[in-house]
């Protein structure tokens, strides 16, 4: 029987890499040329734009005259583009930028005349378990990658990747990467070609990507198809596309596999470059959470209200991110220069992001009915009834002051107050006029909002008292709340459960260790010296109210200088730090916030957590849902003999927490931003979050975790010193222990701790509270009245976006079940009146009859599944 070779030709075009985009734009400009000119000269059938829309957006903003030409091709099914805006990471990502990656990507390549319709990401450094769900939710049932699946689970190139909610894509999984087919340009051997790609075919038809990175267009090869074709028997090679092959495969009787794929067994994965660029890893996690759960929910209820929904804008934004979220750029394994380029970009999607938080707040605050000064209007914008302890500001003319709501005093406390002055400031402070001050007051107060609205308190003179600022030192250093205390004593920090009656002694550690690898991969030195870092030292000040405690540690850590350093057993190193624990009234959580000045090279530095539990597994978030990974590789010690890629350690990524738990103790960290964990010490009982790493070249070769051949560029070192951060440095996580494990649970309470409450005060007399409030801003002529938006209230379903994805009335919610084994039943969505709702697709498209009721019954939610319900109310 005669085997077929479908010959792809294809470009892989890195957005970014050692190389920025800007630089690799002017080999583009002239690439499509060559493109085009080609495909229309009938010089090739076929040719295949990376899946990735973001290059060809940048170069038809330069080149729009092109537009038709590039459509016409497209529309002819010779030249394929999209889904995809671009090359996406899928692990440290979270899955609301993956759906909005491919809202993005659909929407352009549509507008040129079609989107490639397979989920492909030749490049993307481990495959999520969740791209099933998410590829079927776009309508997408094929799907191409190239790292991650391990020997163990297949060795079919050709398999069906399902997820736990039933979801399948049909895959080709190009092992030898998708620049395998260059041979067939540049070499004679024809039959060790079709060797090669022949290994783990299942059928006659064989796949053969003939491209590379940033790779030109290769005029020849017809001409190197007909040599093959005139050397090789009972094979014949064509010129043909990914659509053909699976339609080619598509009744071949193959494998069935599911789950996450990054394993190092057969490709490099870099299991470690989830803490490379610390400092992108949270600016990125920062904004991520402003977007998915304050700005696009803001939009949603200031629409009510009559502000139009600028989705523009919000795309705007969303491109920024998705830029920095293609796999090298995500990873940060790229050039100072590129990295540069990355935090100009989040920098950009933070102050834009923040701004529109800030003027719609704005906006529907003055736009209420009987608006009065000093009033203080406080917004929840996630669907559920919000009780907690919110930091404020306000500016006023008292200097002692007090808090009301209908009438009734609220307490709080205040942290401090500061005089400021708002008049024409003067060279000399005497000549500024005493009647131009005014005060600012930092609060703590406990609110309580309804879900999507907001609530208004009044700021009135405190004429009985002055305000005494919220200073209580204790007289040891303890601290407390309803559910903890911590202890700190004779240089030891104690952890006390006092619902549980149970004590945890040293619970909390810091470690330091070499790092003689790039910013792919951790890697031990050759000669390491790792150590603990504790409290011992530090000089110690506990706080204890009634809405907050905290403990504050100062205090320097002594470490190695660099490599050479740690070779000597040397720590001549040192690094101020300032550790903040802090408890909060009714939270669930202890609260941690480190800084850092960073000064030293080439190292890892971890905070360890000790848990009471001998783990043999981990529990972590992913995308849309959560995985169970166990804590040591069973190929730690044979990997080499194996002939693995890189050391299969078990350090792993997360997204906002990492659980360790038993049948009655569960111990959770979260983290905003820190996104690398690993299980540690005696029967794994401790959680090691990397905070950051610290190194100095792009890639190294013969790392003792990834020996052989440097990642990135095998022929040059290419020194990244910004990737040191040699900076002041800040990491926020925290702990939550229960009785059960709950993950829906966990996502809701990691929101309650990870999201700030926004608030807008009526005032003039501070026109910098925020940038925007120095211009001025007009109200709605429609009056704005605080109603009560629809509540989603669940323990068992993750409420993972509201935002209105089509030119329609309504708005998108989306939630999903984050239990890989159980069904959800019975939960609900309430709205205050009758709304019509239809269940749609990730895309937007209706996926049931349009109904209406008050009450959205969810119905029964598979393992793992996804479920968006347009309403409109």
């Amino acid at each position: 029987m005669q085997r077929k070779v479908h010959v792809i030709h294809h470009t892989h075009w890195d957005f970014e890499w050692y190389f920025t985009t800007n630089e690799s734009f002017v080999q583009l400009a002239y690439h499509l040329d060559e493109v085009m000119q080609a495909l229309e000269e009938k010089q090739i059938d076929y040719y295949l734009l990376d899946g990735q829309m973001s290059i060809l957006e940048d170069y038809l903003t330069s080149f729009p005259e092109q537009e038709e030409r590039l459509a016409q091709l497209v529309k002819s099914s010779k030249l394929a583009i999209g889904p995809w805006y671009t090359q996406t990471d899928e692990l440290i990502v979270r899955g609301e930028s993956i759906v909005r990656n491919l809202n993005l990507g659909m929407k352009l390549a549509e507008s040129l005349g079609g989107y490639m319709n397979i989920g492909y990401l030749p490049d993307s450094f481990g495959q999520s378990k969740d791209m099933p769900k998410i590829y079927n939710g776009f309508g997408i049932q094929q799907a191409v990658f190239w790292r991650g699946v391990p020997n163990e689970v297949t060795t079919k190139r050709e398999f069906h990747w399902n997820a736990e909610d039933g979801s399948r894509v049909l895959t080709s999984n190009i092992k030898n990467g998708y620049f395998v087919g260059v041979g067939l340009i540049y070499s004679e051997d024809a039959d060790s070609l079709v060797e090669t790609i022949s290994e783990g075919a299942t059928g006659e038809d064989l796949v053969l990507p003939v491209g590379g990175d940033q790779r030109y267009i290769d005029f020849n090869l017809r001409e190197r198809i007909e040599v093959y074709n005139q050397k090789l028997k009972n094979v014949e090679l064509i010129e043909s596309s990914y659509d053909r092959f699976f339609a080619a495969i598509s009744e071949n009787e193959l494998p069935v596999v599911e789950g996450e794929f990054i394993s190092s067994s057969v490709s490099k994965i870099h299991r470690s470059i989830y803490s490379s660029r610390y400092d992108h890893k949270y600016l990125n996690d920062k904004v991520e959470r402003r977007m998915i759960y304050q700005a696009e929910p803001l939009m949603v209820m200031a629409e009510k209200c009559g502000i139009p929904y600028k989705k523009g804008l919000l795309d705007r934004i969303w491109k920024l991110l998705n830029k920095n979220h293609a796999h090298d750029s995500a990873g940060g394994c790229n050039s100072d220069k590129t990295n540069q380029i990355i935090t100009d970009r989040f920098v950009e999607a933070d102050q834009l992001s923040y701004s529109l938080v800030d003027y719609l707040t704005r906006k529907i605050s003055e736009s209420r009915m009987n608006v009065s000064e000093n009033e203080l209007i406080v917004f929840n914008t996630l669907p559920w009834k919000n009780k907690k302890v919110m930091k404020c500001e306000v500016s006023t003319l008292f200097a002692a002051i007090s808090l009301e709501k209908d009438g009734s005093m609220v307490p709080f406390e205040l942290i401090r107050t500061r005089k400021e002055f708002s008049g024409s400031i003067r060279r000399e402070e005497t000549d500024q006029d005493p009647a131009n001050y005014y005060f600012i007051h930092e609060l703590l107060v406990e609110v309580e909002i309804p879900a999507l609205s907001f609530v208004t308190y009044q700021v009135v003179e405190n004429t009985v008292q002055n305000n005494k600022e919220f200073s209580k030192k204790s007289s040891g250093h303890s601290i407390e709340n309803a559910d903890y205390q911590i202890i700190f004593d004779a240089g030891e920090l104690s952890l006390i459960d006092r619902k549980e009656g149970t004590t945890y002694k040293n619970f909390l550690a810091f470690e330091d260790s070499g790092d003689e690898g790039d910013t792919y991969d951790y890697s031990p030195p050759y000669t390491d010296y790792s150590y603990r870092l504790d409290l011992a030292e530090a000089s110690c000040e506990a706080t204890q109210d009634t809405l907050r405690s905290k403990l504050v540690f100062n205090g320097e850590w002594n470490i190695a200088k660099d490599i050479q350093e740690r070779e000597w057993k040397k720590r001549t190193q040192v690094i101020p730090y300032q550790l903040t624990i802090e408890l909060m009234k009714n939270s669930h959580q202890i609260q941690f916030h480190l800084e850092i000045e960073n000064q030293a090279s080439d190292h890892r530095m971890r905070v360890l957590i000790d848990t009471p539990n001998k783990n043999d597994f981990s529990y972590t978030d992913t995308p849309f849902g959560t995985i169970k990974r166990a804590v040591e590789d069973r190929h730690i010690d044979d990997w080499r003999e194996l002939g693995w890629r890189e050391e299969p350690t078990a350090i792993f990524p997360m997204l906002t927490y990492v659980n360790s738990h038993t049948p009655t103790s569960s111990w959770t960290v979260f983290s905003k931003g820190i996104k690398e964990y690993q299980f540690v010490g005696e029967d794994f009982q401790t959680i090691a979050l990397t905070l950051f790493r610290s190194v100095g070249y792009l890639g190294r070769p013969d790392l003792l975790r990834r020996p052989g051949i440097a990642s990135g560029n095998e022929f040059k070192y290419i020194p990244t010193p910004d990737s040191q951060l040699k900076k002041k440095l800040t990491f926020k996580f925290a702990l939550q222990l229960d009785k059960n494990y709950q993950p829906a649970k966990l996502s809701k309470d990691y929101l309650n701790y990870a999201m700030s409450t926004p608030y807008y005060q009526i005032q003039e007399l501070n026109r910098f509270t925020t940038t925007l409030k120095y211009f001025v801003s007009n109200p709605l002529k429609n009056k704005v009245v605080a109603q009560e938006g629809i509540v989603f209230d669940s323990d068992k379903l993750v409420f993972s976006s509201l935002v209105k994805t089509m030119d329609e009335a309504g708005f998108d919610i989306r939630v999903y079940n984050p239990d890989f084994c159980q069904e959800v039943n019975g939960e609900i969505i309430k709205g205050s009146h009758e709304m019509s709702y239809t269940f749609v697709d990730l895309k937007g498209n209706a996926v049931s009859s349009t109904e209406k009721n008050d009450t959205i019954p969810l119905g029964t939610f598979k393992p793992g599944e996804i479920k968006t319900i347009h309403i409109v109310d």
